[in-house]
């Protein structure tokens, strides 16, 4: 990437020494010291590089694009719990801290925001949004040579910018944006380390493991990959003969699991999640410690520990101690030079690891008014997360992840098997020819390792949400974002020695690709979009859209564009002169799938927003509940002048409620029941279809003859039976129910099964009908079933019916108003005569 400097470089000469030094005094230069061919030239205008004017204009995109319009969606579930408990602590009635909301770091920091700003909630994600922000903008310190490149870490930060995932949960109140930055950046501490032992990166990483402590328990897993990859470099450089020991261990507990399992030895106890006591934690690590293959897994580590030590003493030097034995002779750049610098640094090691405990135990313990969490924080949340695997609370199958992420990620998705082999082909041939691999290869292997093992874990956890995706998105964007830049600095070395021809040529390649590639769309979306026709796939009948019978009979004519794509390029290939083309050819299509992320993070977070129409979209609570809140802050100001209404409300409205009525003084909270009400019954009523029935028969009676209600969706989720769990049987799900979608066939089911329900579903997209749904589906978000919702009724004192009605539709919209109120009255009475659960008079 061609840039200035911010001063211009002295010429020889030109206020210069003779020994080419800058003079210690600027003096006058005659004009004779002048070079001829400087002479007559203007001094060029200080400007600031091109490289620092993209990173300014991506920063002011990731601002606007974070922070723009952020408090118009509802907040979901988890959120309003999370700014509920923040806005407690910022009134000062304190935090306590309890695995089941994960780390202290967000409400410490939405609990300042509100101190600062106020509670609302746009402020709410106010925090979630400035660390999205400074996710963006992290790539910068990965500019180096050895690591991403400047192309590299350019389009990793333009990448992350149009992430839809990414985006859409730096605008999410959840722990995962905080965790996913304190992940990126103790990568980039050891990655900075390693290239120059320096002991400000060796104070960050200890910093920020303890700020990722504080955040979300998937940082155990960070830490993991971060650990054993480390392990790895420094025994493929110190002794590859370790890969030997371990992998012998490795095989052992693998027979031992085995021989177990003949035998008929129990599996490992469960972890006493639900409400542990401290008998029951004692009974389960007793049972734990006694089992045969806890016993058998401890003999085969103690062994494994002991030969790797006899193998290090054997090969270092004993003059010169164990790490400098060890590592002492590593070159600078290797992990294992870095890991002798790290242990001599005792000053660095120091700081780091004091500021990082110092900000664990300041958050855990609530700024020193909560001891406790520091227990709660280490053995606690890592207990309790543990136990969840078993909970399996979502029942998300194993390929969840799988099938997530390339509907959203296209570059990333598609660049990441690339990487692996790109990888593992450098690797292997510098093996075999003994050769030394740069640094490089050494960042794509530590993001190909950090991927393919955060996926690997996160698709084995039973706790599977959708906003984890974002800790696999990360290392895949950068990978492919390495790869792109080393692709877009060949492209620049072409297109340097091309003369004019070439150029042209290359650019009529790159926009041919970009037309073809967009006419393909173009087509399948003129294609798909057949008439709607009547289906009952999903167990009832419902209109989905068919392909248009035109083009029935010729669907495969659709794939024109992408095989001339095809045919261009196997042409330019063929030819040794015009391969670099293939560059171009790869940017324009490039920027193709980068528009489709820009359309789809638009549509997702933007448009839609808090309408799950997309996986990412997970049980959300509905807009309904916005506008029903602002609703019941009018109707108060009318009758109270104020916030004085009373407002009752259960169990199953409980959440978001709690957060969007807490500035309602006479709120009251009723539980899972509703016995009777006081002679001057409360002016509203919310209620939730799932305890409806559980009201007393004096409770319906009355709720019946003085309240009228209206009924709303409170949270309601992508229609996920009738699309992606179809993929593939999922046999580790406990619920049985939920394990085939396919098929009849009941359970168990064995590996066989499971691979031919994979190729069932693989081999289905010969078919253009099923080629027409993906498409629709994902390019436009048109679903094959109706979302699903939970419901939940507001009960309206009847007397207050025409100030509500006022209030909604204005004094011109009120007698209409009111005879839609009593007609959906009378038709409800006589819908529902006699049934004692739906007490009340369905509002207009």
């Amino acid at each position: 990437m061609s840039t200035r400097r911010w001063a211009r470089r002295a010429v020889p000469g030109e206020g210069a020494a003779p020994n080419g030094r800058v003079a210690a005094s600027p003096t006058a230069v005659a004009p004779t010291a002048i070079p001829p061919s400087r002479r007559g030239l203007r001094a060029p205008a200080l400007r600031p590089p091109v490289e620092l004017l993209l990173y300014v204009a991506i920063a002011l995109a990731a601002l606007l694009s974070r922070f723009w319009d952020l408090g118009s969606r509802a907040l979901h579930h988890d959120e309003s719990l999370h700014a509920y408990y923040s806005w407690i602590y910022a009134e000062g009635e304190g935090y306590i801290h309890h695995p089941l909301m994960h780390g202290p770091a967000l409400f410490h920091l939405d609990a300042l925001a509100y101190l600062l700003f106020g509670a609302t909630d746009y402020v709410t994600r106010v925090p979630a949004a400035v660390f999205g922000v400074a996710l963006v903008l992290l790539p910068a310190l990965l500019r180096g040579e050895g690591l991403l490149g400047r192309w590299g870490a350019l389009l990793a930060s333009f990448l992350l910018l149009v992430s839809p995932s990414t985006l859409y949960f730096s605008r999410f109140i959840r722990h995962d944006i905080f965790a996913l930055a304190g992940t990126f950046l103790l990568f980039i501490a050891l990655l900075r380390y390693v290239e120059r032992p320096e002991r400000r990166w060796l104070i960050t990483g200890g910093v920020t493991i303890g700020f990722m402590l504080t955040t979300h328990e998937v940082t155990f897993v960070s830490l993991f990959i971060l650990v054993t990859f480390i392990l790895i470099a420094i025994a493929y450089r110190v002794a590859p003969a370790l890969f030997w020991i371990f992998g012998a261990g490795l095989i052992a507990l693998g027979l031992l699991a085995a021989g177990l399992d003949r035998l008929g030895v129990a599996p490992l106890p469960e972890i006493p999640w639900q409400n542990p006591t401290r008998d029951a934690v004692l009974a389960y690590l007793v049972a734990l410690v006694r089992h045969p293959l806890v016993v058998g897994a401890l003999g085969i580590a103690l062994l494994t520990v002991i030969g790797s030590l006899w193998l290090l003493d054997r090969i270092r030097d004993p003059d010169r101690g164990w790490i400098d034995g060890l590592f002492g002779a590593a070159p600078p750049g290797t992990t294992a030079r870095a890991l002798a610098d790290a242990l001599a640094d005792r000053t660095g090691l120091a700081l780091g690891a004091g500021l990082g405990l110092a900000l664990f135990t300041l958050l855990y313990t609530s700024l020193f008014t909560n001891p406790g969490g520091l227990a709660s924080g280490t053995v606690g949340a890592l207990g309790y997360w543990l136990g969840q695997h078993g909970v399996q609370r979502g029942e998300q199958p194993w390929f969840y992840y799988l099938l997530l992420l390339p509907q959203y990620e296209y570059l990333a998705a598609l660049l990441f098997p690339v990487g692996i082999g790109i990888v593992a082909g450098q690797g292997l041939r510098a093996l075999v020819r003994g050769q030394e691999l740069d640094g490089r290869w050494y960042t794509r292997a530590l993001l190909v390792y950090w991927g393919a093992v955060m996926l690997a874990v996160l698709s084995w956890a039973g706790e599977k949400m959708p906003w984890l995706v974002v800790h696999i998105t990360l290392p895949l964007t950068l990978l492919a974002a390495s790869l792109l830049g080393s692709g877009a600095e060949r492209l620049e070395r072409a297109w340097t020695s091309w003369n004019a021809r070439q150029r042209s040529r290359s650019v009529y390649l790159g926009l041919a690709s970009l037309g073809l590639a967009a006419a393909w769309f173009l087509l399948m979306a003129w294609g798909s979009a057949g008439p709607f026709v009547q289906s009952t796939t999903s167990g009832f009948p419902q209109l989905v859209r068919a392909i248009r019978p035109e083009i029935a009979g010729h669907w495969r004519w659709l794939w024109l564009p992408l095989v001339v794509v095809a045919v261009i390029a196997a042409t330019v290939a063929a030819e040794r002169r015009s391969r670099p083309h293939l560059l171009t050819m790869s940017a324009a299509l490039s920027l193709g799938l980068v528009l489709l992320q820009i359309h789809a993070g638009w549509r997702l977070t933007y448009r839609e927003g808090d309408v799950p129409r997309d996986m990412l979209i997970y049980v959300q609570t509905s807009p309904q509940v916005v506008q029903l809140t602002r609703d019941l802050e009018a109707l108060s100001h009318e009758l109270t002048g104020g916030m004085g209404l009373e407002v009752w409300y259960d169990s199953g409205t409980q959440w978001p409620m709690n957060w969007y009525l807490r500035e309602f003084t006479s709120r009251r909270y009723f539980g899972t029941t509703l016995r009777e009400l006081p002679a001057d019954p409360p002016p509203v009523i919310l209620y939730s279809l799932e305890y409806l029935n559980n009201m007393s028969p004096e409770a319906a009676r009355q709720l019946e003859s003085q309240y009228t209600y209206v009924e709303y969706p409170m949270r309601w989720w992508f229609p996920e039976d009738q699309t992606y769990r179809r993929f593939a049987i999922a046999p580790e799900l406990k619920n049985e129910a939920r394990q085939n979608y396919q098929t009849d066939q009941p359970p168990p089911y064995s590996a066989g099964d499971v691979l031919r329900s994979v190729w069932s579903s693989i081999s289905s997209l010969q078919r253009p009908e099923q080629q027409a749904k993906v498409f629709r589906l994902v390019a436009f978000r048109e679903l094959p079933a109706t979302i699903g919702s939970y419901r939940f009724r507001v009960y309206i004192r009847n007397d207050l019916v025409p100030y509500v009605n006022d209030l909604r539709y204005g004094d011109s919209g009120s007698a209409a108003a009111h005879e839609d109120v009593a007609s959906a009255a009378t038709q409800h009475d006589e819908e529902h005569a006699g049934d004692p659960g739906n007490a009340g008079t369905r509002a207009s």
